[in-house]
C-alpha cells in the first residue's frame, strides 16, 4: 500500500507463531542476532528459535552473537489471567504455579541452547536473559534485530488443566490461537512500520529498563 508523502509499507498478517519462523531464521542470518519477547510463557519463542539454534550447532548458519531477552509476568504476584474460571476469573496461587513450571521449562531450554554455543565457540557471545514484572498477559510481542515487529493479542479461552492430579476450568491465555501482524522498518523514518517497530521497541526497553526484574533460571 502507498500513500502520497509517506511511502510504502506493508502489513503483513501471520496466522499462528508457525509463521514466524522464516523470519526468526532470516533474523538470524543476520551475524549479530536480537530477539526481544514479551509474553506470557515463552513457549512460542523456545518452538521458533529452537531451529536456528540448531543449525549455527551445525554449522548451517553463522552466526556471531546471539542475544535474547524475554519479558514475562510475574508468577509469584497475584494475577489477572491465568485464573480459575469458576467465579469469573479468581486468581490461584495452583494455576499460577502450574504456569511457572511451563515458563520454566521454555525458558530455561532457550538459555541452555544460547549459553552451549558460546561455550563451544560456536558463536563469539551469546546471553539470554529473562525478567519478569507485575502485569497480566494481553499480547505477545517479537523484535527481531531491532528492525521487525510482531505483535498479537492473546485469545482468553476456558479449558481444563490438571491441577494436583484433578481437572480444573481455568481462563487461559492461548498463544498458539494469537493472529500476528507484522512490521519491518524501512529507510523511510516517517513510515508507519518503521514508527511502529520504534515504538514498540521504545517499549519493551522502557519496561526491560524500568519495573522488570531479574528471573533466576
Amino acid at each position: 500500500m502507498t500513500r502520497q508523502g509517506r511511502g510504502t509499507f506493508v502489513r503483513q498478517r501471520t496466522e499462528r507463531a508457525v509463521g514466524l519462523r522464516p523470519h526468526v531464521e532470516q533474523a538470524f542470518e543476520s551475524g549479530d542476532v536480537s530477539i526481544d519477547f514479551a509474553g506470557f510463557s515463552a513457549e512460542t519463542l523456545h518452538g521458533v528459535v529452537q531451529e536456528p539454534l540448531d543449525k549455527i550447532r551445525a554449522g548451517r548458519i553463522g552466526a556471531k552473537s546471539v542475544t535474547i531477552r524475554i519479558l514475562l509476568p510475574d508468577l509469584s504476584q497475584s494475577i489477572g489471567l491465568p485464573s480459575l474460571a469458576e467465579g469469573g476469573g479468581t486468581d490461584s496461587s495452583e494455576v499460577r504455579k502450574r504456569m511457572s513450571r511451563i515458563v520454566s521449562r521454555s525458558t530455561q531450554s532457550i538459555a541452555d541452547a544460547v549459553e552451549e554455543l558460546a561455550a563451544l565457540k560456536l558463536i563469539e557471545a551469546g546471553r539470554a536473559e529473562v525478567r519478569v514484572f507485575q502485569t497480566s498477559p494481553l499480547f505477545k510481542l517479537y523484535l527481531l534485530n531491532r528492525t521487525e515487529a510482531f505483535f498479537g493479542f492473546y485469545p482468553v479461552v476456558r479449558h481444563s488443566v490438571a491441577i494436583k492430579g484433578e481437572p480444573v476450568e481455568i481462563f487461559d491465555p492461548m498463544g498458539k490461537d494469537a493472529t500476528l501482524f507484522h512490521w519491518a522498518a524501512t529507510e523511510d523514518p516517517d513510515a508507519i512500520p518503521t514508527q511502529y517497530v520504534s515504538e514498540a521497541q521504545s517499549w519493551f526497553d522502557s519496561v526491560w529498563n524500568s519495573v522488570a526484574k531479574e528471573y533466576a533460571l
